[in-house]
């Protein structure tokens, strides 16, 4: 699979293309192998449907996300090191995010091998895998599993990385404020996109009950996707603030020196302006500050309730 990490792709087409193609193809395999055929017949030909399509979505949905996230990655790399005047350096932290990048594939590898046995597993599985659906079905939800680990991997770590470099190698706090927030930007727009992925999961369990292996997993993700997707917002929206309090101390103490200098000073004009300058820097972080950050977090966990209301909706008509 071509995942192009970290490098800009000048054929747009191809972003989604290649994960197109790749659900295409594991739609056709499923039909063929008997998973994907309707009417449904039993409760085991109802579990087939519904894992060979959910996972063939959601194994599609998560390869183009991952390019998603890498060029998001890469852009604010990019303006990253031009605040910083290190734009030179650019191909020095690629390569260091493209050799995180292979670990967490061979890491996500051993989970996606991992994941279809303890599945086969638990749900006894074991004794059809002579029948070609259900072989079929565990080679494919490779990728998958694969795909999904990845994604949640790549995520934090681009974010992590990123809040990392703006506060370390930044000594202009002004700066780092304001690059703080394209990666809050960017881990919001990567987050969002994680869970109206997840939205998708109700398709594993259409007119059937959810086991408990898939508890199990849904509990563990769960954790997971608290930790590794929005524990970095939190702490990059936590930087922001604190260094926001560094500024605005900053800002109040040039106003009040200006102030005393003004007071014993024949030329107040010019000192004025600078007074009026600087109350404009404080209203326009005031303002950058004032976006609803709790809000547009809400916002990201609603695709999640809105999937279940959908699906509980759907299937009372199934």
């Amino acid at each position: 699979m071509k995942f192009s990490a970290y490098e800009s792709n000048r054929n747009v087409v191809s972003v989604w293309a290649y994960p197109l193609f790749l659900v295409l193809i594991l739609l056709l395999i499923h039909n063929l192998t008997g998973a994907l055929t309707l009417p449904i017949l039993d409760a085991n030909h109802q579990r087939d449907f519904n894992t060979a399509l959910g996972t063939t979505l959601l194994s599609g949905f998560f390869w183009l996300t991952i390019r998603n996230v890498h060029k998001n990655a890469a852009s604010t790399l990019i303006a990253a090191l031009v605040s910083l005047e290190k734009l030179s350096h650019f191909n020095h932290h690629r390569g260091l995010l493209g050799r995180q990048f292979a670990r967490h594939l061979m890491w996500s590898t051993s989970i996606g091998v991992i994941m279809p046995i303890a599945y086969l597993l638990s749900e006894g599985l074991v004794t059809r895998i002579d029948e070609p659906e259900v072989l079929v079905i565990a080679l494919t939800s490779i990728p998958f599993w694969l795909l999904l680990t990845l994604f949640i991997l790549q995520v934090f770590s681009n974010t992590h990385y990123l809040q990392k470099l703006a506060s370390t190698e930044h000594s202009y706090a002004v700066k780092e404020l304001y690059l703080l927030r394209e990666i809050f930007n960017m881990a919001l727009s990567n987050t969002l996109i994680a869970v109206s992925g997840f939205a998708l999961t109700p398709i594993f369990w259409i007119n059937k009950s959810v086991p408990f292996f898939d508890i199990v997993v849904l509990t563990v993700y769960a954790i997971f996707i608290s930790a590794y997707l929005f524990l970095p917002m939190i702490i990059v929206a936590k930087r922001m603030r604190t260094v926001a309090n560094i500024v605005m101390k900053d800002y109040e103490s040039e106003i009040t020196q200006l102030i005393r200098q003004q007071a014993n000073s024949a030329v107040k004009s010019s000192l004025s302006k600078e007074i009026e300058s600087i109350e404009t820097n404080k209203e326009t972080l005031r303002r950058v500050l004032s976006k609803p950050q709790k809000l547009r977090l809400l916002m990201c966990m609603m695709p999640l309730p809105v999937s279940w209301l959908a699906f509980l909706f759907v299937e009372s008509f199934y």
